[in-house]
């Protein structure tokens, strides 16, 4: 005999969108909970290395300077051949420092209040370096990179927490920036981070690049000495193989302990 239907309970279909399980941070953290997190503000990363596997190889474990807290960058493959779009894309650094973070402090090497010339070359066989730069509010500065193959260089410009905070994006979208330009839209001074990245490892003793920075305003006639420049994922450890140029200070940078 045919048995009753059973009246039909509508369900979402296997294609229908749904809250992922367990459920990413969005929004933003206060400096509490993130403390209580003990993590930094900001969508959680993943735990996984982020690089791809043709551009790197892949990374069990992170060495940490002897004494420190701060990530030695494990090595990249080098690039070959002239680096494309998605080249560019795919090697995010962005995500590599970021990934960095959760291990330890990622390298940064400060940029002296008098200095408005660096020479130098990227961390061997990460290809890239950081530098820290202090702006007053409402301060401008712009820094560029120079090297005889430029074509294989670019710049990134990131905050505390390596992101492009305010006043970064036309940087951060920018196809392959070798100048990068920022005017501080906050009332406070604070510190802005420039990554130097040289996938084909172009920079060295012999041939370095040398990295101009040019504000507008007269170092002498403003305090920036409140900003912190280890501060957010950044921890300090200067470039040995920098040299500075400017009005107060010249010859290899020399660093108290």
């Amino acid at each position: 005999m045919p048995q009753p239907v059973r009246p039909s309970v509508d369900r979402p279909s296997p294609g229908a969108s749904r809250a992922d399980t367990p459920r990413e941070m969005s929004g933003p953290v206060s400096a509490e909970r993130a403390g209580r997190m003990g993590g930094h503000p900001g969508p959680r990363m993943r735990e996984t290395d982020p690089r791809p596997t043709d551009l790197a190889p892949r990374v069990t474990s992170v060495n940490l300077y002897p004494g420190t807290r701060v990530v030695v960058p494990p090595a990249w493959n080098r690039c070959e051949v002239f680096p494309t779009g998605r080249y560019w894309r795919d090697r995010d650094i962005m995500a590599e420092i970021q990934w960095l973070s959760r291990r330890g402090f990622v390298p940064v090497t400060p940029i002296g209040l008098g200095v408005d010339e660096i020479s130098d070359y990227v961390m061997l066989p990460a290809g890239w370096r950081a530098y820290g730069v202090s702006v007053p509010a409402g301060g401008t500065v712009q820094v560029e990179v120079q090297h005889s193959n430029l074509g294989w260089f670019r710049l990134m410009l990131v905050d505390k927490w390596g992101r492009p905070g305010p006043g970064m994006l036309q940087a951060a979208i920018a196809h392959q920036p070798v100048m990068v330009t920022y005017k501080n839209p906050g009332k406070e001074a604070t510190a802005v981070y420039v990554i130097v990245d040289d996938p084909a490892w172009w920079s060295d003793a012999r041939n370095p690049y040398r990295l101009v920075v040019r504000r507008d305003w007269d170092p002498a006639k403003v305090d920036l000495s409140g900003v912190k420049m280890v501060a957010g994922l950044w921890g300090a450890s200067p470039s040995v193989s920098a040299e500075f140029r400017g009005p107060s200070l010249t010859g290899p940078a020399v660093y108290p302990r």
